[in-house]
């Protein structure tokens, strides 16, 4: 837990490690954007594709990363005002990315399955550990 004193006043960011994380996921999403819109990500298209078919085919591969960019900002954006549903939905996508990240590095181990999977972990187990914040909160609503 991050505990942060302006003027007096503490903030308490229960699921800061997470948005971090989820940050640094959407940072790393963007490079293998670009990366693959470079082409120095192999997409697997047949020599003899068309032009269109290899534009095509890299641009679905951009949309689709950058979407996956979206997500990350949009999740950790909503941690900061985190309901049961948010919390379920973060903590899937990080146990998610760790399953992916350790059979990767099983398959070629190398260091971005490595960050991927410390990340995973970091996020995992600060969703977690912030879980109590949502118990709160609910807590401090008032009932019809």
């Amino acid at each position: 837990m991050n505990r942060t004193t302006f003027d007096e006043i503490t903030i308490k960011d229960n699921f800061a490690v997470a948005q971090v994380a989820l940050y640094l996921f959407a940072i790393l999403q963007v490079v293998m954007a670009l990366m693959t819109a470079t082409g120095s990500i192999p997409l697997g298209i047949a020599p003899q594709a068309l032009t269109i078919q290899r534009i095509s085919i890299t641009t679905n591969a951009v949309v689709n990363i950058l979407c996956f960019t979206v997500g990350y900002v949009l999740l950790a954006r909503c941690l900061t005002h985190c309901t049961t549903l948010v919390w379920r939905i973060a903590l899937g996508i990080f146990l998610l990315n760790t399953g992916i990240a350790v059979l990767a590095i099983a398959a070629q181990p190398n260091l971005y399955p490595v960050l991927t999977c410390g990340l995973s972990v970091a996020g995992a187990t600060s969703v977690w550990n912030g879980r109590g914040a949502i118990k709160d909160h609910a807590a401090s609503l008032p009932v019809d």
